[in-house]
């Protein structure tokens, strides 16, 4: 389903913001209300970009994850015998190869049907307050909207999304499933490879780009 595999890339990323301290679902609030008028905005012209709109989610949704943390569960035990470096390449490569693959998803975000409920809904599991759960009602055309849980970790006083589940499934545990056996089999290094050529090179700046897309995207980032 791309609408979930979307709002999943936000913990597939790496950090750098600098805000001021805010609730986990403020921050996802927001985020999410900024990419519905970019996208509102921008729409036809993002349609005929991919390239723009996989900028857009690096852009907007990178700097609100927990990347090596979820990197590590993601990895599991391959972790330990992992380089720094290739942790990073693997976190990298694995996040631009998901990308790719649901980047489209994003053109269906509309000013309504992503909603995230006020405080209450979620929640701090086991009580722990250095994490908290943030649910996105993701309407999708059936009659009731879906429900994604957003898992957030709080870290040098930044909230930053690591996981998200639906239908009580982590999508990080689904991608050590998926990842286990290919790295058991041929390694991690071979792995990373097979997925940087999947990834490709960084989209970069969406606003940045000459087409029409990109003038679209100044504009609406200037009004």
């Amino acid at each position: 389903m791309r609408w979930p595999a979307i709002f999943c890339l936000f913990f597939l990323a790496s950090s750098g913001s600098a805000e001021p301290v805010s609730a986990p679902d403020e921050v996802v609030r927001s985020t999410v209300a900024e990419l519905a008028e970019l996208v509102s905005a921008c729409r036809l012209q993002l349609a005929a970009d991919p390239v723009a709109v996989r900028g857009l989610i690096e852009q907007r949704l990178r700097p609100r994850a927990d990347v090596l943390f979820a990197t590590r569960r993601v990895l599991g035990r391959h972790w330990r015998e992992a380089s720094p470096e290739q942790r990073r390449r693997f976190a990298d490569a694995l996040y631009g190869t998901l990308v790719n693959r649901y980047a489209s998803g994003l053109l269906l975000l509309t000013r309504d049907n992503v909603q995230v409920p006020r405080p209450g809904a979620g929640g701090r599991p086991g009580g722990d307050e250095t994490l908290a759960e943030v649910e996105l009602r993701i309407r999708t055309g059936l009659p009731e909207p879906v429900s994604v849980f957003l898992q957030a970790r709080r870290n040098n006083g930044q909230w930053r999304i690591y996981d998200a589940r639906w239908e009580d499934q982590s999508y990080v545990l689904s991608l050590r499933d998926a990842y286990a056996d290919p790295i058991r089999r041929e390694g991690l290094e071979t792995v990373i490879r097979q997925l940087e050529a999947s990834a490709g090179k960084p989209p970069g700046a969406p606003e940045a780009r000459q087409t029409l897309a990109g003038r679209c995207l100044r504009a609406a980032m200037t009004d």
